[in-house]
């Protein structure tokens, strides 16, 4: 769920640059946030050399939410219609011819997609497409399973799930137009975000998520901006107090989520914690 978000994200104080961070408290051993992104690009995949060695040392893992079956295909569920509804009665005439054609190129058929809602095909549409079927956070997830690390949760998917479900249908169908609307661009938007991460430059991610929210409505950006980020990032800093008081967890979180001046970064400063770029 670290898709794009708008210009509320815009730079704190001294958490520009970096992927790997320190997080110190006293009584505990130090524990590491590391900013992940959804691909499965080969740059991406390869952790460096610092973070693999953080990684490998860590007494247990945290990630946003633990892609388990049950979890996943629960999701799966609440992504479709149940009331009996499917896309084209939902979308203008115009919408859904698009959106079928662009989901074809996506290798989607269109009776596959008549029962999803219009948030689930916007969160389809916002990752890059996966050659491998994998990318960095489930990369983690497995490695830390068969190293025996104990692997916690900072959400469920389905917290992450209700925040789109949770719009209005108005909402929604105005969030696929747009997403529709600047697919064309999206190849090159998705091939800078991870050039930027590659360069370890978190204020040029959050400027290209600036760039992209501006393309749709601000009134719709700003809405999804406080439940997807805002909302997410306290929730997710009230959880981590007691893995961060365990210490020695590598914990892995969506690079959006960590700068500015409501982001995980600033956010576990102003609670206290030292926290230092390692790389």
């Amino acid at each position: 769920m670290a898709g794009f978000a708008p210009s509320a994200l815009a730079d704190g104080p001294g958490f520009t640059r970096g992927l790997l961070f320190e997080i110190a408290v006293d009584g505990a051993a130090p524990s590491h946030l590391f900013a992940t992104i959804h691909s499965d690009d080969a740059r991406v995949m390869q952790l460096p050399a610092p973070v693999q060695s953080v990684f490998d040392g860590a007494l247990g893992f945290v990630m946003e939410a633990i892609p388990d079956e049950a979890s996943v295909g629960k999701s799966l569920l609440l992504m479709s219609y149940s009331d009996g509804r499917t896309l084209d009665q939902v979308l203008p005439p115009d919408l859904y011819a698009e959106t079928v054609q662009v989901m074809a190129s996506r290798g989607m058929a269109e009776e596959a997609l008549q029962r999803l809602k219009p948030w689930a095909l916007v969160t389809l549409l916002s990752a890059p497409p996966s050659d491998s079927g994998q990318f960095l956070d489930l990369r983690l997830y497995r490695a830390a399973l068969a190293q025996g690390k104990p692997v916690v949760g900072l959400e469920t998917l389905d917290e992450q799930v209700a925040l789109l479900a949770g719009l209005s249908e108005a909402d929604q169908v105005a969030m696929l137009r747009q997403t529709i609307a600047t697919y064309p661009e999206l190849k090159v938007v998705f091939s800078r975000l991870v050039a930027a991460y590659v360069r370890r430059d978190l204020s040029s991610l959050v400027h290209l998520s600036e760039i992209y929210a501006r393309w749709g409505s601000p009134e719709l950006a700003e809405r999804f901006r406080q439940v997807a980020i805002e909302e997410r990032n306290r929730r997710m800093a009230d959880r981590m107090r007691p893995q961060l008081a365990s210490g020695g967890r590598f914990i892995a979180v969506g690079a959006l989520h960590l700068p500015g001046p409501q982001g995980l970064l600033q956010l576990l400063t102003e609670q206290g914690y030292r926290v230092r770029v390692v790389y």
